[in-house]
């Protein structure tokens, strides 16, 4: 048997190698080889001793100290033996989250640049904060806010929208009054028209047993006309009175087909702090396909610019311009405020009732501008890009980018947009003039 001291001696002997393994393990130390490198950065982003370095996503050391040096947080990196890093390597501070931890991570660079010695200093990549970006942000969305209620030329944004979306419904108002009061006519006008071409239908159900009847030799008439000379001028007339009929009716058809449509855009500039109308008619001959003829950025002198807000907009544009429509695509070439262009205009859900209200827009026009206004040069195309929402059939509201590659101007829109059926009817009726004179000039 062991003796007492024996015992103790055991007992002591074995509490001695379980603390000095717990220190061992607690203190993360390790046979392993390493050596030793620096990063230099103006702020480590809460970087903590011990933690992980990373190349790869693989963890190759520790950080084994934080240094305050010539106001800079020097980190002291502890690399495991055998690791190369290239001279060419970025250093940066990554995260697990948002809130996660952080670790230092290393962006392998080329073997083409040679090792890294141990022992160098290198600057690392400063990460971003996200509690200044934050503040940079609340401090926009603060400016732009206070925006709204500035003081402009004509009283601040708010108040002249309010003031807009007012007269819009005065204008719907009236519309819908100017609509009613004309639609007993219109209608009167079309049954007219859907009368004569049912004549014009029974007249050449006639002709055609006329002309069948002249074909044979029975009767008064198939005798009179067995001279052939009377035969092929009589002949003659009822073809020409057919060709006619048949003219009068395609006329009358396209009078019910011309769609037209008033179209109004208001826009406010928020860099020159100013108003921009633009006002047009689309004309649709056919389903699919308009034409669009307008005047753009149209002068107001009680929206002229004052002081250091200049306006770089040229005004009394022309707008002239042939569409399709396809669909959710809407797409339009020609001259777009008196220069060149094309038009797209994209209504991703247009068969919902409520997103097909939302539409993107954007245009592209006066590639070769080359011009000096208000003594700034402008040589590069102009491109514009916005949103619209139709809170009702005739009125949408939105926002737009004007000259994005130049003069950048973030614009309030509204718009109002109804169909006009009096001049649809005078557009069919000079279609029906016009070919009139067309059949009298051949005969």
């Amino acid at each position: 048997m062991l003796s007492l001291e024996a015992k103790v001696g055991a007992f002591v002997l074995t509490g001695l190698v379980c603390i000095a393994t717990a220190i061992f393990l607690l203190g993360d130390y390790t046979f392993e080889r390493r050596y030793t490198e620096y990063a230099t950065f103006t702020d480590v982003a809460n970087l903590s001793k011990d933690a992980p370095v990373k190349l790869a996503g693989v963890e190759v050391g520790k950080v084994k100290g934080l240094i305050l040096e010539d106001h800079h947080a020097k980190v002291v990196m502890a690399i495991r033996s055998g690791v190369d890093i290239y001279n060419d390597s970025e250093f940066e501070i990554g995260s697990t989250g948002i809130i996660g931890s952080k670790y230092l991570a290393i962006n392998q660079g080329h073997a083409s640049s040679g090792v890294l010695p141990a022992g160098s200093v290198v600057r690392g990549i400063d990460p971003v904060s996200i509690e200044k970006s934050l503040n940079a942000a609340l401090g926009k969305l603060d400016k732009m806010l206070s925006s709204l209620t500035e003081e402009g030329p004509r009283g601040n944004l708010t108040d002249n929208l309010r003031e807009t979306v007012a007269n819009v419904r005065d204008m719907t108002a009236n519309l819908n009054d100017l609509i009613e009061t004309t639609k007993p006519k219109l209608e009167k006008s079309l049954e007219r028209t859907d009368d004569i071409t049912r004549k014009l239908d029974e007249l050449l159900g006639k002709s055609n047993q006329m002309m069948a009847g002249l074909a044979t030799d029975k009767g008064a008439v198939g005798a009179l006309l067995h001279d052939q000379k009377v035969r092929e001028d009589v002949k003659q007339t009822i073809a020409d009175v057919k060709e006619a009929a048949g003219t009068a009716k395609d006329v009358f058809g396209r009078i019910t087909q011309f769609r037209v449509y008033w179209n109004y855009d208001w826009r406010y500039d928020s860099l020159a702090r100013t108003s921009h109308s633009d006002l047009g008619l689309k004309i649709s001959p056919r389903e699919g396909r308009y034409y669009y003829v307008g005047a753009a950025n149209i002068a107001n002198l009680n929206d002229a610019p004052r002081g250091r807000h200049p306006d770089y907009v040229q005004p009394n544009r022309v707008d002239a311009l042939l569409g399709w429509e396809m669909g959710p695509l809407d797409v339009a070439v020609g001259a777009i405020r008196s220069a060149g262009g094309g038009r797209v205009t994209y209504t991703p859900f247009y068969k919902n009732p409520f997103w097909g209200r939302f539409a993107v827009t954007a245009q592209a026009y006066d590639m070769s501008r080359n011009r000096t206004v208000n003594a700034k040069v402008f040589d590069k195309g102009i491109y514009d890009a916005g949103l619209l929402a139709r809170i009702s059939k005739y009125v949408g509201l939105g926002a737009r980018v004007e000259d994005i590659a130049t003069v950048k101007r973030v614009m309030a829109w509204a718009n109002v947009h109804f169909e006009d059926k009096d001049i649809a009817y005078m557009f069919g009726m000079a279609t029906f003039g016009a070919a009139g004179t067309k059949g009298r000039s051949k005969k």
